[in-house]
């Protein structure tokens, strides 16, 4: 009974082990096609700025983003966004600290195209026509067959 009890904790602390790794994984990643790799990771960032729009209307939303509370800006994420809506994925990332940008055209959070900058500068609006469905945004259609379950209300 004695060697029981000696081996109880051993194998308490296998199976703790082994029952808390699929919790570590709880962020799904996309499913990219093979030669993609996915949009770099803004979780790891901090937000600078507020996400909500004001405006109504197609649009496009900057929001930056830095390494530490007090460094300058290391990403630059551009979304769309409709009549105050903010779709949950952006279409464009700048990493300013390499000058490379990330362009995902059909907003699935997969690389469709990819580029080093000259100067540590963008406008999103370059990179629009690149976009699918940019131009039917706010289409009536759309909003009517509540294809909004992609987007986000920021009040």
């Amino acid at each position: 009974m004695f060697p029981v009890l000696l081996w109880l904790p051993v194998f308490l602390v296998l199976t703790s082990a082994s029952l808390a790794y699929p919790l570590r994984h709880t962020v799904a990643s996309p499913s990219c096609r093979p030669g993609q790799r996915p949009m770099p990771n803004l979780n790891a960032l901090i937000l600078r700025g507020s996400p909500g729009v004001a405006a109504s209307g197609p649009l496009i939303k900057g929001l930056y983003y830095a390494e530490d509370p007090n460094g300058s800006h290391a990403i630059a994420a551009f979304f769309m966004a409709c009549d105050h809506l903010l779709e949950r994925k952006p279409f464009l990332i700048m990493d300013f600290r390499s000058n490379q940008f990330f362009l995902d055209g059909n907003r699935d959070g997969c690389v469709d195209a990819t580029g080093t900058l000259l100067t540590p500068e963008i406008d999103p609006a370059d990179f629009v026509p690149g976009v699918d469905g940019a131009e039917e945004l706010c289409s009536e259609d759309l909003i009517g067959q509540d294809q909004l379950k992609e987007r986000v209300v920021i009040p």
